[in-house]
């Protein structure tokens, strides 16, 4: 019975790869089956090809060429699978182990997850190349490993892995070809071909009466948490998840597809599960959300796990979409281990997708950013209760201070990316206006960009599903409401944290100067100084496309209000410094804006005029003092040129900068930003003399520098 089973898996596996797309192969689901309908469509499809029948026939017929199993069959033969797999209880999870699929002779059960005529790995797997070789010799060192492969000892981990593999080469292919393909064909030719909307619905129905059976939910069910159960085991090493151990040998040489195709299979399930007051049903009913959560949160929290940036996205992805559905779910993140680990995972997470980027084309990062937004609506669900911000401030002002300050430098960097991309959308699409208002006034044609939507077809994508042309055939206003809302989202979560962790920031004298000079400052020039005149609309349009200045006002003199409460002195000198976006005229502008419309109370009204009064006179005194004098060339930044009050060398390039200047530019991308190369912080070489030298010239002319001056008492 286990050699058949392997037989069939095995023989199923293209079914479970991208590729192979019908009417030319035999694969319905990729692309959501998209390019099936423009086939059923296109006038140039022969008639034999435009019958959604006939092309089920030729994937029978592929299925007999290739001897792959068709979906009736290979969802049957999953059936089996979780028939045997009953039995086995839940505390068997410790028992199962990744080293079986190490043997050479374990092939013809396991195919291409088993190891191969050479030691390499054949299959990706959790473990780099060095972790993979390590954990091969741990796993020949194992008693059971030289057992014999049918002994009756290894038949709890046979049926496991072969119900592993199964959900990707026999379940997923069927799920996905029925719940993405016929339901999308059916719906989307329901009023032009009614003849082919009604083969796809059967097809989906079909599937569905077995995909939804209660049964069949329950045992699926069973196996997804005995899943879950052993990467928890095997992520922890048989202690503890939290806090995140090192992985284990079973780790490393276990297969991402593992982790991979259960996310997707909770993804299919969770995309049709019909809400009910909250109420947890279908498939979730038998989850244990203990064992899913915590390997959700193992997989976010790091990268000596998964190195793969995109799949801790997605477990963070899929642990928000189950918990923002499941009261029930959500209330165990506010319990332990949970509660003392949640803001941690999510920094990690946060910081860990800055490298998701889909391809050369996802020219504005919007993957990443669509990344983070669960990660960012997380936060806001975590901080509404005290243990949790207990926990982040403990985190901020502890081990994870590094870490959380990196993840501050990349919100201010998301929202000034996303607000400028949003900002300089609109213009375009302003200009865009006027051109073709003048090309009609000259009885010109008007041109055709503009009208284009952000949906694409499918042969304008790449094998990942890319748009290769998205600039081109923009939708101006659809991407620029896409991008203030990504906007409005960043500059919600920046305010949280600048409200919860106001004295972390401050303190972190570079990461404070970039908050204040690239983020607030620059905004209220966009929002209330002369900018705004270049993005004027209705508010009519305002609201169409998500933009609302007042709400963004409002929280920019909040946060300047968090800040100055924690230092007042230090944050207007910082903010005197900036002469690229300081301007009294749009403090100004802000008050009178924040006043006239209510958005502050009286008492903070008070606090802000305040601030912007005393920001004026530092303003004058400092701009004064520095005309006076004539700075050597060498006191000044390389990359800034501000007189440095820290100078620090970066070790490859040689170039001297302030050390803020430095932490920001590792913060963001880990590079030394002159020779491109790798860099940490601690590798900066601090420059001691010219610190003196510079401090003793700035007591000499009263120059103020950050941090104060080091003579001074």
């Amino acid at each position: 019975v286990l050699q058949w089973l392997g037989a069939m898996i095995m023989a199923a596996e293209p079914r479970g790869k991208q590729g192979h797309v019908a009417p030319e192969g035999f694969n319905f689901w990729p692309q959501q089956g998209n390019h099936v309908i423009d086939v059923l469509g296109n006038d140039q499809t022969t008639p034999f090809e435009k019958k959604l029948k006939n092309l089920l026939l030729i994937q029978a017929l592929h299925a007999k060429m290739h001897g792959f199993p068709t979906s009736g069959c290979a969802l049957n033969t999953f059936t089996l699978l979780l028939h045997l797999f009953k039995p086995i209880k839940s505390d068997a999870a410790a028992s199962f182990s990744s080293f079986f699929l190490l043997r050479r002779d374990t092939v013809e059960l396991m195919g291409s997850w088993a190891r191969q005529e050479k030691d390499s790995k054949n299959e990706a797997r959790f473990g780099e190349t060095e972790q993979f070789e390590a954990a091969l010799q741990v796993a020949e060192s194992d008693p059971s490993f030289s057992a014999a492969v049918w002994d009756k000892s290894h038949f709890k981990n046979q049926i496991f892995w072969l119900a592993t593999k199964g959900v990707g080469v026999l379940l997923l292919p069927v799920v996905k070809e029925a719940f993405h393909c016929m339901q999308n064909i059916a719906g989307h030719l329901v009023e032009k071909d009614r003849d082919n909307a009604d083969v796809a619905w059967r097809e989906f129905l079909i599937a569905e009466a077995t995909l939804k059976e209660p049964v069949f939910l329950e045992r699926l069910g069973h196996l997804i948490n005995l899943t879950f159960h052993f990467l928890k085991h095997a992520a922890a090493g048989a202690g503890e998840a939290f806090p995140t151990p090192a992985p284990s040998a079973l780790w490393h040489a276990c297969p991402s597809a593992v982790l991979e195709n259960t996310l997707d299979l909770l993804d299919l399930y969770r995309d049709r599960q019909k809400r009910a007051n909250n109420m947890v049903t279908g498939l979730f009913v038998y989850l244990d959300p203990v064992p899913v959560l915590t390997t959700l949160c193992v997989v976010m929290a790091s990268d000596e796990h998964v190195r793969d940036p995109s799949l801790r996205g997605r477990a963070v992805k899929i642990l928000h979409r189950l918990c923002t559905a499941f009261p029930a779910w959500m209330d165990k993140l506010n319990q332990e281990p949970l509660r003392q680990h949640m803001v941690p995972c999510l920094v990690n997470v946060f910081i860990a997708v800055e490298k998701a980027i889909m391809s050369y084309y996802d020219l504005s990062y919007r993957l990443k950013y669509e990344l983070r937004v669960p990660v960012m609506e997380l936060f806001e669900l975590c901080l509404q209760h005290e243990e949790h911000r207990h926990v982040l401030t403990a985190f901020v002002r502890g081990s994870g201070n590094d870490r959380f300050l990196k993840l501050l430098t990349q919100l201010i960097n998301d929202t000034n990316s996303q607000t400028e991309e949003a900002i300089r959308t609109v213009k375009d699409y302003h200009q865009k206006k006027d051109e073709e208002a003048s090309a009609a006034a000259s009885s010109s044609a008007p041109g055709p960009g503009g009208q284009h939507d952000e949906q694409v077809t499918d042969d304008d994508q790449t094998d990942g599903g890319e748009d290769v042309y998205r600039r081109s055939r923009m939708n101006y206003k659809e991407h620029a409401k896409k991008y203030f809302s990504l906007a409005c989202r960043t500059w919600k979560t920046l305010w949280l944290l600048c409200k919860h962790c106001a004295t972390t920031i401050v303190e972190g004298h570079s990461l404070l100067e970039q908050l204040l000079h690239t983020s607030l400052d620059a905004q209220l020039h966009f929002l209330v100084g002369p900018e705004m005149k270049n993005i004027k609309a209705s508010p009519q349009e305002y609201d169409e496309l998500g933009f609302n200045p007042k709400e963004w006002v409002k929280q920019i003199a909040e946060m300047f209000l968090f800040l100055t409460r924690v230092n007042h002195e230090e944050v207007a000198r910082v903010v005197a410094k900036d002469e690229r976006y300081y301007s009294q005229a749009n403090f100004q502008k802000a008050y009178n804006f924040v006043r006239k419309y209510g958005l502050l109370n009286d008492s903070e009204l008070v606090e802000f005029n305040k601030f912007i009064k005393d920001l004026g006179e530092r303003v004058e005194q400092q701009r004064s003092a520095m005309d006076q004098v004539d700075i050597p060339a060498e006191y000044l930044c390389e990359m800034m040129a501000d007189i440095m009050s820290d100078p620090v060398q970066f070790p490859q390039s040689k170039k001297i900068v302030d050390r803020w200047v430095a932490v920001r530019q590792i913060m963001g991308k880990d590079l030394d930003p002159y020779a491109n190369t790798p860099v940490k912080v601690e590798d900066l070489i601090p420059m001691t003399q010219l610190k003196e030298e510079i401090h003793r010239f700035a007591k000499d002319k009263s120059i103020t520098l950050e941090g104060g001056n080091m003579f001074e008492n």
